[in-house]
């Protein structure tokens, strides 16, 4: 009697085939299509092609329902401004430094073919048909300045406009005030100017009244002399925008009596723009 032998298998090897079973069945489970295609199938079992049909699939007892995931909405990103408003500067700076540069060279050729220089004034006399002070310390007075305007310049002349302001100060009181003539002075041209100031009852202190009355005594009274010039500069056939000179001069003279002759001791100008 031949001898039996069962082999029975280790356990290793019984582990590593239920794992690939189980595998097995999972990739058929999950490469198995829902339902079949082109077929809808009701609650009764009954098929219909009529795909716009609302039916419901039944699925097998052992196959899980897949989960339904949420459809995904994807917004338009908002259009950029941001751009739009960085080119729109960087034009608008672009364009005001091209204007700045072109007035600047424009400005440097003007100059360099003119060569022009600011004018220069002066005052030669002062004449006094009225100065009184009541009792009130109330200031009439009346002066006619001579002034000697000269423009240096060899190609530029100088349009004088009517709106000007010229005024006679002592110790930080205006006096009296007229204006300077409205005329055209032309290349390399000096103008005599006789100018009237007028004041009426200008109230001025008691202590102001004593010290003129003691420089009067001593035969030198200070005086400032304001003006405010307004013109206009032909350069060719080229006119300026108004352009204003500032003119201020200190003068010393030695009497303010009226109908007198009034030296002046000391006398300097300054012009600013």
């Amino acid at each position: 009697m031949a001898d039996t032998q069962r082999i029975y298998p280790a356990t290793e090897d019984v582990e590593k085939a239920a794992a690939a079973n189980e595998y097995a069945q999972k990739s058929t489970q999950s490469s198995a299509p829902l339902a079949p295609r082109s077929s809808f199938v009701s609650e009764k079992g009954e098929t219909d092609s009529n795909p716009s049909k609302v039916v419901h699939i039944q699925y097998p007892k052992d196959q899980a329902i897949p989960p339904r995931t949420a459809p995904k909405y994807y917004s338009r990103r908002p259009k950029r401004r941001c751009n739009c408003c960085c080119r729109c500067l960087a034009w608008t700076f672009c364009l005001l430094f091209t204007f700045i540069v072109a007035i600047a060279i424009a400005a440097g050729i003007l100059y360099a073919v003119f060569q022009p220089r600011i004018p220069k004034y002066s005052v030669d006399s002062i004449q006094i048909t009225n100065f009184t002070v009541g009792t009130d310390a109330a200031v009439s007075s009346r002066f006619v300045v001579g002034v000697r305007a000269r423009n240096p310049n060899k190609k530029i002349g100088i349009y004088y406009l009517d709106d000007s302001y010229f005024a006679v100060f002592y110790s930080g009181t205006e006096l009296s005030k007229g204006k300077l003539p409205a005329f055209y002075q032309g290349h390399k041209n000096t103008t005599n100017l006789d100018v009237s100031l007028t004041g009426t009852n200008v109230q001025i202190t008691s202590a102001k009244v004593s010290l003129l009355t003691a420089e009067q005594k001593a035969g030198s009274i200070p005086l400032r002399l304001k003006a405010d010039v307004p013109v206009k500069i032909k350069f060719g056939k080229l006119k300026t925008m108004k352009i204003t000179f500032r003119v201020r001069c200190d003068l010393v003279v030695d009497s303010l009596d009226a109908n007198t002759s009034v030296n002046i001791s000391s006398r300097k100008c300054k012009v600013k723009l």
